[in-house]
């Protein structure tokens, strides 16, 4: 055999060996490369969570709400309680505006008793040794406050509850200075309507 044809063999046989070691380089970094990805992908998304049927979600809080109707300070927290909620407790505009949306009549009203219960109440009268003048019934902080014209006025002492007017007054009376603003009243009125909070639900 010729130098020639032995020196072609030689440069086959190279040829052939860089490839297939490039190709098991190329196989060993694709294996790996998918489950960089996928564990990437799995800490980026967001969880978000899921109600029962004729619950609410609210991203913001990732929580569900509800709106019922009818009823005292305390039957509302305990119909609340019973579905493993509270009244609802609000931490921020957002959260104020969207459970207004959820209980609003969509007409003009012309009583406070018109309105809805939430959660906060006077910390005295549920718990003497509280040293701060409010409270959520969940237990949670009181970071925000949307009071309407001169509430809280604790009219006769007597309103240690606290209710939303979700719709606006008619002009007659208060116009819009109360629309979405809060309230204290008597924990024994009966109120048109009441909005419950709970966690949502998350997938395992």
């Amino acid at each position: 055999m010729c130098s020639m044809d032995i020196l072609f063999i030689i440069l086959v046989a190279l040829t052939e060996a860089f490839a297939s070691s490039d190709n098991k380089d190329r196989l060993s970094r694709s294996s790996i490369l998918p489950s960089s990805l996928s564990s990437l992908n799995r800490s980026n998304t967001v969880q978000y969570g899921y109600c029962e049927s004729e619950w609410t979600y609210f991203s913001e809080t990732d929580a569900c709400y509800k709106n019922f109707f009818s009823a005292t300070f305390h039957e509302a927290e305990s119909l609340c309680r019973n579905l493993n909620g509270h009244l609802t407790s609000i931490h921020s505009r957002n959260e104020n505006s969207f459970v207004a949306a959820l209980s609003k009549m969509g007409m003009r009203i012309s009583t406070n008793k018109q309105g809805i219960w939430i959660g906060l109440v006077r910390s005295d009268y549920l718990n003497s040794n509280r040293k701060d003048n409010w409270t959520w019934t969940d237990g949670t902080k009181v970071d925000f406050l949307a009071w309407g014209p001169g509430a809280p006025d604790d009219w006769e002492a007597t309103e240690c509850c606290v209710s939303m007017l979700p719709d606006p007054f008619e002009e007659k009376y208060h116009a819009d200075s109360w629309y979405q603003r809060w309230d204290d009243q008597s924990c024994a009125v009966n109120l048109r309507s009441f909005v419950c909070k709970k966690m949502a639900l998350h997938c395992t």
